[in-house]
């Protein structure tokens, strides 16, 4: 798209129901949290920490299913009890805290284990879990506190047991809707909170502590009870289609009012937090503004529903292409995709079409995009005698798309001033192989389409999430998009079509998102995954293919890919495959005195290419 072809956007979203009214109906804190986000509460904004009581206990499944994790069906693997965990059960018997009865030489597996702590609320198996798993209680404490952090739950304190019972673990409402949701994530702890009851070995048959389970649809979370302040404590959840709600109540005077004062929360809730339709098929949603045709309306061709409330943060972003294109919007960290067209699309009118308009020349020929797979060409006018030089103008449309570092292979630039035309676009998709389909690695952005990429790139990415999945148990590296057929048209940090590196089929954007699924570079502190790929990635043939330093500014600021090696570009998330050798020796900056080097600047320093402004190969 040209700037002389402007879309915009003046859509907003509906606006939510109120939550006001819940903040009277409990008498301790409470914190009501969608997907881990908090929507509402009482005294949420004074943060006030109190002891947890048992509800620590989905701190250490969650801290055990990251460090020995096992899949949904399986048994995970399995606990010898010794006389160190026979004298722990003893000793909670003898100071009146909840337990499991266990026996010497006794071995159960860590779901059955899991189970004992969640329904049984067993204060001697959470704390033989935390030895078992951490090698001690200092162990699982460092460990827990880390795992907090990483997810940025801060005001939540591990004491000096893994069960809750000393009330040396302390916590706030706001940080124990973030953590039942946690739970509610994982298909193993889901399964098990979600149990009324369940038989273990030696102790048998034991009951969910939780009673609100089944009422209202409440699929778990924990329950547990302390001296004052804290009183009675339950951490209850549910699901709305695709969504989990959480609610954290401290504080009640009672076991059933603890129950009764959640159950009147959620119903009240579920009143409020309701899918609603934000876009309808056919809605207008923006326009584009041209001189050359006015303004056009832009049209959503596909129906939006989604659960929004009150404060949830939003952003709209409107990118076209052509006659299509994409409306983003983002509700909290839900990013939607929504197809969009406009009525009626002509491209921008070259140099001498403008100055044939003048003297009142009008061209008739309309273009819409309609294939994404195979974007058709426009047809070249012909207006004779009123052009000298026809051919070389054609000459110039030609040149742009004449890439000369296409014969590098996994060296090749595509960037403004390297571009490939459409033709090359479909060539290389024909090329690519699915990396959900042959590795396994999910692609996390539906709405980009599978996960394309060249086979030894695969093969090398596959590699790489495997190294980084055994550094971070538990966690799941994904795709967020690698091949694309179209560009986008949305600022700084997007390309138009020709000019994407995601065009080469040997790049992805990655992501964890157990830190959170905005592609931002202002949380790159805060995603211990984009700080391991560029410590790790060249390791496997992948370099950071927009590295700060070759920014050539800040975001604000015009494109500006230089003649010095500036990408103008800076993606924490994005990684480009050109070889172990070639990876190795731009991320030790063997041609830049040591640091980090561009592509662009890598190429040109090895004198494959000649000048970068005009792309130029030698």
């Amino acid at each position: 798209m040209d700037a002389e072809i402007i879309a915009v956007t003046d859509y907003a979203l509906p606006t939510a129901d109120s939550l006001d009214d819940l903040y009277s109906m409990a008498t301790g804190d409470w914190s009501l949290a969608v997907d881990g986000n908090v929507v509402a509460g009482k005294n949420i904004n004074d943060r006030e920490i109190r002891a947890t009581a048992s509800t620590a206990k989905m701190i250490l499944g969650l801290a055990v299913m990251q460090a020995k994790p096992f899949d949904l069906g399986s048994s995970g693997e399995t606990i010898a009890i010794t006389r160190e965990n026979y004298d722990r059960y003893i000793w909670y018997i003898n100071n009146g805290g909840s337990n499991t009865r266990v026996r010497v030489g006794e071995e159960i597996s860590e779901y059955d284990a899991l189970a004992s702590v969640f329904l049984a609320s067993s204060n001697n198996m959470a704390d033989t879990m935390a030895v078992w798993a951490f090698g001690s209680l200092d162990g699982y404490k460092e460990y827990a506190t880390k795992m907090l952090n990483e997810w940025g739950i801060t005001d939540t304190t591990i004491g000096v047991d893994a069960s809750g019972f000393s009330e040396s673990t302390t916590s706030t409402t706001e940080d124990l809707a973030k953590i039942g949701a946690k739970v509610l994530e994982n298909p193993v702890l889901a399964e098990i909170v979600g149990r009324a009851q369940y038989e273990v070995p030696v102790a048998g048959v034991i009951e969910n502590t939780n009673k609100l389970l089944g009422q209202n649809g409440v699929i778990g979370v924990k329950t547990g009870f302390i001296g004052e302040p804290s009183g009675y404590c339950l951490v209850s959840g549910y699901r709305q289609g695709e969504h989990i709600i959480t609610l954290a109540l401290l504080g009640a005077d009672t076991r059933q009012s603890s129950f009764n004062q959640s159950k009147e929360i959620i119903t009240n809730a579920q009143e409020k937090l309701k899918e609603k339709v934000l876009i309808e098929s056919g809605q207008v949603i923006g326009k584009y503004e041209s001189w050359w045709d006015g303004e056009v309306a832009i049209r959503a061709t596909e129906k939006l529903s989604e659960l929004v409330w009150n404060g949830a943060e939003t952003d709209i972003k409107l990118s076209m292409n052509g006659g299509d294109g994409i409306l983003e919007v983002n509700i909290a960290e839900d990013i939607h995709e929504i197809p969009v067209r406009a009525d009626e699309y002509r491209d921008v009118p070259s140099f001498w079409e403008k100055f044939l308009h003048l003297f009142g020349w009008k061209r008739e020929n309309v273009i819409v995009e309609n294939d994404f797979e195979t974007e058709e060409v426009a047809e070249i006018m012909e207006v004779e005698n009123e052009l000298e030089s026809a051919e070389a103008f054609s000459a110039i449309t030609n040149a742009a798309t004449n890439n000369c570092t296409k014969k590098y292979g996994y060296l090749m630039l595509i960037n403004p001033n390297f571009t490939v035309d459409t033709n090359f676009i479909a060539e290389r998709k024909a090329e690519l192989i699915s990396m959900s389909q042959t590795y396994g690695i999910p692609e996390l952005k539906a709405s980009n389409g599978d996960n394309l990429m060249d086979a030894e790139a695969a093969m090398h990415l596959n590699d790489m999430v495997k190294a980084y999945q055994a550094e971070y148990p538990g966690h799941i590296m994904g795709t967020r998009s690698c091949f694309r057929a179209v560009g986008t048209k949305c600022g700084r940090l997007c390309a138009a079509t020709g000019t994407s590196d995601h065009h080469t089929g040997l790049t992805c954007d990655l992501i964890d998102q157990a830190y959170g699924s905005a592609l931002d570079t202002d949380y790159y502190a805060s995603h211990p995954e984009w700080q391991w790929l560029k410590a790790n990635s060249y390791k496997y043939g992948f370099i950071d293919r927009f590295p700060e330093a070759w920014a050539g500014g800040s975001m604000s600021e015009p494109l500006n890919v230089d003649e010095n090696g500036t990408t103008g570009l800076f993606e924490t998330w994005h990684y480009r495959y050109v070889g172990v050798e070639a990876a190795t020796e731009i991320a030790e900056g063997k041609y830049n005195h040591g640091e980090y080097d561009s592509l662009e600047h890598y190429l040109k320093a090895r004198g494959l290419v000649t000048n970068l402004k005009n792309a130029i190969c030698k």
